[in-house]
């Protein structure tokens, strides 16, 4: 690999990298037990592959307690640790906003980024992007007793909505006519603009928006179909890092193949209902 990972050895290095990039919002900049080790310290006879995940998109990423210990779980981290453990590293994981995780990769504060991260032509300019290990689609979550107001893009069309900053959403809702947008770097935060009637609707991929409707009976997902062409999740890692990225696409066709990314969603699905 062109670029180095960070050495073990050094536990006080890695934690002022902790420091200096921990969680999102300063609310969790050193969640406890992430590391694919249990949170054990690391040896200095492995090396640390440093994960970049804005730890708020259920089923993909999100904080759960497991056994009394916040925890960041998810299938995306359940993909990181397959990469990790493929190449014989210990994963380190540092969650902070979406916008700011493809900068924290090209400063060398991470090695790669997981985080639903949408494969587009122009994130591609930037960085390397991955084989795609996830295919889905577009929701629109607005309130339940509203949903029956939302039935085709034409009605989003002059209404406030909300979309992750940063994301491709974001992208998407810019070309509705006179829409109105609330960018927010989280989407609880997002969440709670719907709730509190600051916004009229959000859009985020499905299967986070079905997971919102499913656990607040206040919130539902409008029929309506986002005219998006979705090019699926990828990995992205630095420019010239071409060595990590061929370790990285053979993990995701093993997991692909197998169906175990699949079964990953499922079980990431299975820990918030319980």
């Amino acid at each position: 690999m062109n670029k180095k990972w960070l050495s073990t050895g050094s536990i006080a290095a890695m934690a002022m990298i902790v420091a200096a990039c921990g969680g999102g919002s300063g609310t969790n900049n050193a969640p406890d037990n992430t590391g694919s080790n249990g949170g054990n310290a690391p040896t200095e006879e492995t090396q640390t592959l440093i994960l970049g995940t804005s730890a708020d998109y259920a089923p993909f990423e999100f904080h759960a307690n497991i056994d009394g210990t916040n925890t960041i779980v998810g299938s995306d981290i359940e993909l990181a640790k397959e990469i990790a453990k493929d190449l014989g590293a210990e994963l380190q994981i540092i969650d902070s906003e979406f916008d700011g995780l493809l900068m924290s990769l090209n400063t060398d504060k991470v090695d790669m980024v997981i985080s639903g991260l949408t494969a587009t032509d122009d994130r591609r300019q930037n960085v390397l992007l991955s084989d795609i290990y996830y295919q889905t689609s577009q929701a629109v979550l607005v309130k339940a007793d509203q949903a029956d107001q939302f039935t085709s893009e034409e009605d989003l069309h002059g209404k406030r909505i909300g979309v992750q900053l940063g994301s491709i959403q974001e992208g998407i809702a810019e070309e509705i006519d006179g829409a109105v947008l609330t960018s927010l770097g989280k989407i609880p935060e997002l969440v709670m603009e719907l709730t509190s009637g600051r916004v009229d609707a959000i859009i985020l991929e499905s299967p986070v928006g079905e997971q919102y409707a499913r656990t607040q009976s206040s919130l539902a997902i409008a029929p309506v179909e986002i005219a998006e062409e979705d090019e699926g999740f990828a990995v992205a890692v630095k420019l010239g890092e071409d060595e990590l990225m061929e370790s990285i696409n053979a993990t995701i066709q093993r997991l692909v193949e197998s169906g175990e990314y699949e079964q990953f969603v499922v079980e990431a699905n299975e820990l918030l209902g319980e």
